[in-house]
């Protein structure tokens, strides 16, 4: 049960940060053009 929470819990938080840093080099690669 706990290890099923952690795996979870780590899936999550690695889907949060492929997020994150999609948005970041989003921002990044936009910004030159405003």
């Amino acid at each position: 049960m706990f290890k099923r929470m952690f795996l979870t819990g780590m899936v999550e938080l690695m889907a949060f940060g492929l997020l994150a840093g999609a948005v970041a080099i989003w921002a990044v690669a936009l910004s030159p053009l405003r």
